[in-house]
C-alpha cells in the first residue's frame, strides 16, 4: 500500500516512516493530521502549520537553517554523507551514525 509508505523499505530493509505527505497535508502514525501552507517573502520562508503554529525561516548555508517558531529561536544543521552525520542545534554539536539497527546519536545517546 503506497498511500502510507507501507512496504517501502530503506537500504537496510527497515520500514520507512508510516505517513502520507502531499503539498499541504501530512498524516502520520504518531503526529496525526496536519495542514500546512508555505510562502516565500523577501528571502524568508513563512510556514503556517495547524499542529505547530507559525515559523519564519532562512537557510544560511548548505544544510543550515535559522528560524523563529512561535517566538522561539531555532537553529538546525545536518551535515555529512554516508553513515556518519554531524548535527547542529542550539544546545551544541553531536555526531550520529546510521546502521542496520537504526540511527544512533553517538555523543548524546539519549537523543537517539
Amino acid at each position: 500500500m503506497v498511500f502510507f509508505n507501507l512496504g517501502k523499505k530503506d537500504k537496510y530493509g527497515k520500514q520507512k516512516r508510516i505517513e502520507h505527505r502531499s503539498k499541504n497535508l501530512r498524516i502520520s502514525r504518531t503526529g496525526g493530521v496536519a495542514l500546512r501552507q508555505q510562502a516565500k517573502v523577501a528571502g524568508l520562508t513563512i510556514t503556517a502549520n495547524s499542529n505547530h503554529g507559525m515559523r519564519l525561516s532562512k537557510q544560511v548555508g548548505k544544510g543550515t537553517q535559522v528560524a523563529l517558531q512561535n517566538g522561539r529561536f531555532v537553529l538546525r544543521g545536518r551535515y555529512g554523507r554516508g553513515p556518519m552525520h554531524l548535527n547542529l542545534s542550539k544546545s551544541g554539536v553531536s555526531v550520529s551514525a546510521r546502521n542496520p539497527l537504526g540511527t544512533f546519536n553517538l555523543t548524546k545517546p539519549n537523543r537517539s
